[in-house]
């Protein structure tokens, strides 16, 4: 991890928020000679991606767009400059909530947003909106920006209850000078025009149509568009009709109804022409009927539905700031009144509850802020925000962990998973950190000292992990292509010296690992099953390949000449650059249970049951905009599970042990 650095350009920095993908970010305190102070969230490229122009020119491009809009309803960008060579990012730091946490919260507490709340935050929406649109280039002409991700995620709630626009990262822009390409789709699906899902010509005319869709939800406390799949949430959009809101809220007038439906006309030239038509119609309503839809009203229901957690955060921030550097914000909350409040951290490992009352929201809504307002490069949180030892460097501790087999290289799982480790981050308000195994043994033995508070087991592991501690618990099972199974599999190369079974002999094994099901255990039994001993009749030592995808490389590369998977991990090698043509299935090996998420025994209850609700929720055709999470993971969801599945794989894993003893 970079070490804390204690200034960038004019800025002090008190903490690392978040570190990983190709930036780092942190909270900062500006006391530069123009005298203001001020927190800002810093953005900086890491060092290893700095000299990459393409990165650079998309991170410039980022701030620029952003920064050229002088709007109150935009997040400001302060500076876009260069530290030690590395460019960096200064932008306004928001305290507050985005708002698909805000309209979550309100759905678990069975509250509906107000009326006049709904037409607040959307007016000021379209407000951010409208001076987006009409940005001009440096020259005078209209640079015909179209954000094409307004979405719940991208509208940040300040306490004080105005609105900002975040995440200019997949913006279009007539001046862009990286071009959409052929195929792309930017943004999220259930929020898209059909303009925009046609991959026709777009204007502000979309961001009109998401944020219909948004006012939509807001009003009825329901998906409009989100379905099963991405085929079923394309076709929604296209060609559904609009359930109506007198269904959900008759409370709503109907001239709020009617603008409404104005804005998601399927059709562009009906559809309402302008964010500020939109924002119009809809405070003259707002007068006629007498709605409130100011900044308190917004404020009131802020403290609603979160109570005194935004403003603990901000107690928090404040004392960091006095400590760090003996300076308070004006109008912040002192170092005192934070004693006062009696804020407590609570312990990962805790059975109670309060972790989601003071710090965790906020936190949720800082860490959501962020993975929004970054999505340009991909950045990967880590970890949790906790103050420091002044003796200390500040590092990132987790709230919760899960720590991942290593069935197929960390890369990959991480690029695949993080759609899925934020959805869970946003679900559960808490920070969550996958961390990567080296091996099979060291994924049980973290489980099992509650070094992590969940793990995936491979179905092996999970028996074996299982029968060491019987208070390890399943949570939820991997659903792949609507399936809690998979097939194991033989594979040997193409054109390789094994075409039949009786060529088998004397010919080099690779393994994934030891514990591995697919990639030992059911391999050796069919092996044992055609009469082959796999001790005595290969060529020895084995390749210990560690992972599904390496395997399959070390197979084709010809490092050994047979070895066992399990069918997707084959049928997906090429989205990890492998040519899987070149290998083939010789003989199937038997069906297993997919890996499954597990709880140690150190897992407070509490949290297990939070951790499978938002699992057996999972659909990542809203969170990942597509139907399959992951290009080799393919994940479709997570299924429940019972230990008794497992009764074939103990009858295996028992088999082999018996065979060795044996031999």
């Amino acid at each position: 991890m970079p070490k804390l650095p204690e200034r960038i350009g004019r800025y002090t920095v008190l903490e690392r928020l978040a570190v990983g993908g190709m930036a780092v970010v942190y909270l900062a305190f500006e006391t530069g000679d123009t005298g203001l102070q001020r927190l800002v969230v810093l953005k900086q490229i890491l060092p290893q991606f700095g000299e990459d122009d393409t990165f650079r020119r998309m991170f410039q491009q980022e701030a620029r767009l952003a920064a050229n809009i002088n709007h109150p309803n935009v997040v400001e960008i302060h500076e876009l400059g260069t530290w030690e060579d590395q460019p960096f990012l200064a932008m306004e730091y928001v305290s507050g909530v985005p708002l698909n946490i805000l309209m979550r919260k309100a759905a678990e507490q069975r509250v509906a947003v107000p009326v006049g709340v709904a037409i607040g935050i959307i007016t000021q929406s379209c407000a951010g909106a409208h001076a987006a649109h009409d940005l001009k280039d440096p020259t005078g002409h209209p640079a015909n920006l179209v954000h094409r991700d307004l979405t719940p995620h991208n509208l940040m709630i300040a306490e004080s209850g105005h609105v900002k626009i975040l995440d200019f990262g997949v913006a279009k822009a007539s001046t862009n000078e990286d071009k959409t390409e052929t195929g792309m789709l930017k943004g999220k699906l259930p929020y898209m025009s059909p303009e925009q899902l046609w991959q026709a010509e777009i204007d502000r005319r979309s961001d009109v149509f998401t944020l219909g869709v948004v006012f939509w939800e807001l009003l009825t406390g329901d998906k409009l568009y989100a379905r099963e799949g991405e085929v079923a949430t394309i076709n929604a959009v296209l060609n559904s009709t609009i359930p109506s809101i007198d269904g959900f809220r008759p409370d709503v007038p109907s001239a709020v109804v009617a603008t409404a439906l104005q804005a998601l006309e399927k059709d562009q030239k009906a559809r309402t022409p302008t964010a500020e038509a939109l924002r119009s119609d809809l405070l003259g309503i707002a007068r006629d009927h007498q709605l409130d839809c100011s900044e308190e009203a917004i404020q009131d229901f802020i403290k609603t539905i979160l109570g005194t957690s935004l403003a603990a955060r901000r107690t928090e921030v404040a004392a960091q700031v006095e400590k760090s550097i003996g300076v308070v914000p004006e109008g912040s909350p002192t170092k005192k009144s934070l004693d006062q409040t009696g804020t407590t951290q609570m312990h990962a490992g805790s059975d109670s509850e309060p972790r989601s009352v003071t710090q965790t929201v906020m936190l949720g809504a800082l860490v959501s802020f962020l993975s929004v307002s970054l999505l340009l490069i991909g950045l990967h949180f880590t970890g949790k925000l906790e103050p420091q030892a002044a003796t200390d460097t500040p590092t990132l501790d987790a709230a919760v962990t899960v720590m991942l087999a290593p069935t197929v290289s960390p890369d990959i799982l991480r690029e695949d998973l993080e759609p899925l480790r934020r959805y869970l981050q946003r679900e559960l308000g808490e920070v969550v950190d996958w961390r990567f195994a080296d091996s099979y043994a060291d994924t049980a033995e973290a489980l099992l000292t509650g070094a992590v508070d969940f793990a995936s087991l491979p179905p092996t592991l999970y028996v074996q992990t299982k029968a060491s501690n019987p208070a390890v618990e399943l949570v939820a099972v991997k659903v792949h292509s609507g399936t809690t199974g998979s097939d194991g599999v033989l594979l040997v190369r193409a054109e390789g010296p094994v075409q039949e079974t009786s060529d088998i002999k004397g010919k080099r094994p690779c393994y994934t690992d030891p514990q591995s099901t697919t990639g030992y255990i059911l391999p050796r039994a069919t092996l044992r099953g055609l009469g082959i001993n796999p001790d005595t009749d290969l060529a020895s030592p084995a390749v210990i390949s560690g992972n599904h995808i390496q395997l399959i490389r070390d197979l084709i590369e010809g490092r050994c000449d047979i070895g066992g998977t399990f069918m997707a991990a084959y049928m997906n090698a090429e989205a990890a650059d492998i040519n899987s043509a070149l290998a083939r299935v010789l003989h199937v090996t038997g069906r297993t249970p997919h890996d499954a998420i597990t709880a140690g025994p150190h897992t407070p209850e509490t949290l297990k049951e939070r951790v499978k609700k938002a699992l057996l929720d999972f659909d990542p055709s809203i969170e990942a905009g597509q139907k399959t999470l992951g290009a080799v993971e393919k994940i479709t969801g997570f299924g429940p599970v019972e230990d008794s599945v497992y009764d074939s794989v103990r009858r295996a894993v028992d088999a082999e042990r018996s065979a060795l003893l044996t031999e």
